[in-house]
């Protein structure tokens, strides 16, 4: 008996062995292909960097917009007079699905017509009130309402589709997500576009969507480091200025970018933001402190660093004459994005060029090596460039990846993956409606649906999908002009309203408050940080969101049944003022 079990034993021990060893050496197999990979992306780069002349690679520095939905004369003119590394496309240039994988074609015509590498063409797609492309994109809620359902497999998932759509549509550098802290809820403008008011629910499911869109083709953009979360002015209309130290950042804002930076991120937008604790003289954008010693060296991150627009007027209006775009790369970021074209084009290259021509980009690191920041800077675009397959046939390097199979290979599987995964995941659209329906909250606490009997309840709602969803659950919309007369009516016991400003807020409270034997719910679209009233016959359901599929999602919540959870944000005091708008394009 002990003979049997010692010789199973030894078979047994054979065979895990085989095993193991073998997945240990087909282990070291993919570890030594992905680090020759790694090599000849570096190399290669190089070479390519060092091949430019002067005025291309300063050029290179600069992403610029264009005007039309079209690469029109202006828009040739601009690329050959700037060479530019990058194009950010606005609501203005993204028409149909069609027009823009044409537009984005033609952009890359252009580049190679001019003899330049590629275009990073980027968007702001972070979903909800910044939602770029309308056409061929799935229409996610905003990050505020993502971020509500707690669900970092929502967040993973919809950072990957609106990556993949966007890359299937030849758009390839993706401005989300927002990793700001929306700690002050008299922000003007980060608001919905933050995932919350808490480090745990930001660094949990916007770090997430940074995986989901790191695979999906994109190269995904966290923002504004070190973080836009904490304050009342807008950076495109002032400078805001945040009197923490480094270690209360370290506390609350760096946590979502301490955790996505560990987990692989490989681009951020620095903030227009001066922190006179860590940097007395210059904001995040212009600062070697923030940029090079926290971000570079403290946070080990060594992806590129890209500007928030340079237009804005926390830069414009305070920095312009100390050279914001040579200042910014002698700090450490590699791209200047300017989101106009012309003269403001004309003006920081200029800078740029006389800089590099005397030699201020040039420094000798602790070891006696000679650098150059500018071709730095360049050589990490070109890399990564290289490393997401934006050198196809339709480049001045059709064949690049020739040269390398190891990197054709892996371009070859990643695609295929993606393109698997994206399939698998449209099988079914179903994800789309239950994300917005996990998104929907309530306030003040959390509301027992149980309670809307459809038969007693009338809705004056004015949205139409809100009115359609309402209809198909038994509960009729009339005209607010009725209301006098529903009022009267013993057997309605619950009025719904849905409401997109204060205004509407406001007037739907004094209503409640003339009637405290009614129940009255608000179905709230858009942001929550404004005042919200109470009253213990006044219910609010929210949804952060102001697309179509949130509006739907309120009223399937409404009349589902079931208890939805009350709203986990930090919001207005009562009695404070409701904040500024802000300025934000949020379509343009």
């Amino acid at each position: 008996m002990n003979q049997v079990l010692l010789r199973t034993t030894f078979s047994l021990f054979l065979l895990f062995g085989f095993f193991g060893s073998s997945y240990c050496f087909g282990f070291y197999l993919n570890e030594l292909a992905a680090n020759e990979r790694k090599v000849w992306l570096e190399d290669k780069a190089w070479a390519i960097t060092n091949a430019m002349t002067d005025a291309e690679l300063v050029g290179q520095t600069i992403h610029i917009a264009i005007p039309q939905k079209t690469v029109d004369a202006i828009a040739i003119e601009e690329i050959k007079e700037t060479k530019p590394g990058g194009i950010i496309l606005f609501g203005k240039n993204l028409g149909k699905k069609e027009e823009i994988l044409s537009l984005t074609n033609n952009l890359q015509a252009e580049a190679k017509a001019n003899g330049l590498p590629p275009f990073l063409i980027s968007t702001d797609q972070e979903g909800g009130r910044v939602f770029r492309v309308q056409d061929g994109i799935t229409p996610y809620p905003g990050a505020m309402a993502v971020g509500q359902t707690g669900n970092t497999e929502w967040g993973e998932t919809v950072g990957f589709v609106t990556s993949y759509e966007l890359r299937n549509l030849g758009l390839n550098f993706l401005f989300a997500p927002v990793l700001d802290i929306n700690n002050n809820p008299l922000n003007p403008v980060i608001n919905t576009r933050s995932f919350g008011s808490d480090s745990k629910r930001v660094s949990d499911v916007a770090v997430a969507y940074e995986r989901g869109a790191r695979t999906g083709g994109c190269l995904p953009v966290i923002k504004h480091f070190p973080g836009h979360g904490d304050t009342t002015v807008d950076s495109h209309l002032g400078l805001p200025i945040i009197n923490k130290s480094l270690e209360e950042l370290e506390q609350l804002e760096l946590v979502p970018f301490k955790k996505s930076i560990a987990g692989g991120a490989e681009a951020v937008m620095s903030a227009h933001i001066v922190y006179p604790k860590i940097d007395p003289q210059f904001p995040a954008t212009l600062s070697k402190t923030i940029l090079t010693d926290v971000l570079r060296k403290k946070l080990n991150f060594d992806g590129i660093i890209i500007t928030d627009a340079m237009e804005m007027h926390a830069i414009s209006k305070n920095y312009e004459k100390d050279r914001p775009g040579v200042l910014t790369i002698l700090a450490g970021a590699n791209i200047v994005l300017l989101t106009s074209w012309g003269e403001t084009a004309r003006k920081f290259k200029a800078q740029l060029s006389d800089a590099y021509k005397n030699g201020e980009f040039r420094y000798v690191d602790k070891d006696g090596k000679e650098h150059d920041k500018l071709k730095e800077a360049v050589q990490k675009q070109i890399r990564k460039k290289l490393e997401l397959g934006i050198y196809d046939t339709n480049s001045i390097l059709p064949t690049v990846y020739d040269e390398n199979p190891k990197q054709k290979e892996y371009l070859t599987n990643w695609n295929e993956e993606r393109k698997q995964r994206y399939i698998k995941l449209n099988q079914s659209k179903n994800f789309v409606k239950e994300i917005n329906e996990d998104s929907i909250r309530s306030y003040p606490k959390s509301f027992p649906t149980s309670g809307i009997v459809q038969t007693e309840t009338i809705s004056f709602a004015k949205n139409g999908r809100l009115k359609e969803t309402l209809k198909s659950k038994k509960i009729d919309t009339l005209p607010f002009k009725n209301f006098a007369s529903q009022i009267k009516n013993k057997t309605l016991t619950t009025f719904v309203f849905d409401s997109t400003s204060e205004n509407e807020v406001l007037s739907v409270f004094n209503l409640a408050k003339k009637y405290p034997n009614k129940t009255f719910v608000i179905l709230h679209g858009g942001t929550p940080f404004i005042k919200l009233p109470e009253l213990p016959n006044l219910h609010y359901l929210l949804s952060f969101s102001l697309t179509q599929g949130s509006w739907e999602a309120l009223g399937e919540k409404l009349t589902s049944g079931k208890e939805i959870p009350a709203v986990d944000l930090i919001l207005l005091p009562k009695g404070s003022k409701t904040p500024s708008k802000g300025a934000f394009p949020e379509r343009l």
